[in-house]
């Protein structure tokens, strides 16, 4: 498997000039892990590594908020989608195997796990779609890493004013 980018920061350099340097590499590896991870057609309860890849990217991106406008965010809510998808599969699997540690062999457990792999299944085939369809589609990595390298700004200072209880 393709392993992850260390992004690495200049110390002297400013927030923005590192965001527009390691931040497309950053998203650039994560679709290639992804697709990787997808290509071996894992069981939902597999799907699990790529939201918490997801999960990695978006909490990343959002310390960069202030370097970037409202296209982050439109970037942020896609994430946040695929994450949300993501965790309904692994609420599904997780549900699943719980049930199988904590009710004894009965069919009633037989048909909630039945249920729960079902519905698993089926909550994986919607991620699926989410992603080919319209996270990955054609031209959308592109979308992704144009937009980091080129949208970078350096963040408004604050400023501070002293009052005279300041002084």
């Amino acid at each position: 498997m393709s392993k992850p980018h260390t992004p690495r920061w200049d110390a002297r350099g400013a927030a923005a000039a590192n965001a527009r340097r390691e931040l497309p590499r950053l998203v650039a590896a994560y679709f290639a892990r992804v697709r990787e991870l997808l290509a071996d057609h894992p069981p939902p309860a597999k799907l699990h590594a790529i939201r918490l890849e997801t999960k990695r990217l978006r909490y990343t991106l959002e310390l960069f908020r202030p370097c970037y406008g409202p296209g982050l965010d439109t970037r942020l809510a896609a994430l946040r989608h695929i994450q949300q998808l993501l965790g309904e599969v692994n609420d599904c699997s997780a549900t699943r195997r719980w049930v199988g540690e904590a009710m004894k062999h009965s069919p009633v457990r037989v048909q909630i796990a039945k249920f729960l792999t079902t519905r698993a299944a089926a909550q994986a085939q919607v991620f699926h779609a989410a992603w080919t369809r319209v996270f990955d589609a054609p031209g959308q990595e592109l979308w992704w890493t144009r937009y980091l390298t080129r949208h970078a700004r350096t963040p408004a200072r604050f400023s501070h004013q002293t009052s005279s209880r300041d002084a």
